[in-house]
């Protein structure tokens, strides 16, 4: 089984990929593996703060902490998410093939919010 990651993001127009390859504050990623991935956006609000998204697919349940567990980096980290948010790669090859065209999360997928904001707010610190 090999554990992997992969991000998406449209480069600046006039970008010459050959000198550099820039990075974009907004983009698509996943990590995981063929059988069970997890796919994240990062999209910027119009006055440009960020938010980090799990994509899910529709009618899942998000009750309680999520229990999926996927690995990535060779074993060396993992993200935890809810059922619902777990793809295979074909499944996942759909929402970034519509993501490339639009630069959007097709709808009937979902998005929650990671909030991964720094510093953490003093009610989560102590909850580590």
């Amino acid at each position: 089984m090999s554990t992997w990651a992969w991000s998406l993001w449209r480069a600046p127009e006039g970008a010459d990929l050959l000198e550099d390859i820039p990075l974009s504050d907004e983009y698509m990623q996943c990590a995981g593996t063929a059988e069970a991935l997890a796919l994240e956006v990062r999209r910027l609000d119009p006055d440009g703060t960020a938010h980090q998204y799990a994509i899910g697919k529709p009618g899942g349940d998000r009750t309680g902490e999520p229990t999926e567990v996927i690995h990535f980096d060779d074993g060396r980290h993992s993200i935890t998410v809810y059922p619902h948010e777990v793809f295979t790669a074909d499944e996942a090859a759909v929402v970034f093939y519509t993501y490339f065209l639009t630069d959007e999360v097709s709808h009937p997928y979902e998005l929650r919010d990671l909030h991964l904001s720094w510093p953490k707010p003093e009610s989560e610190e102590g909850a580590s």
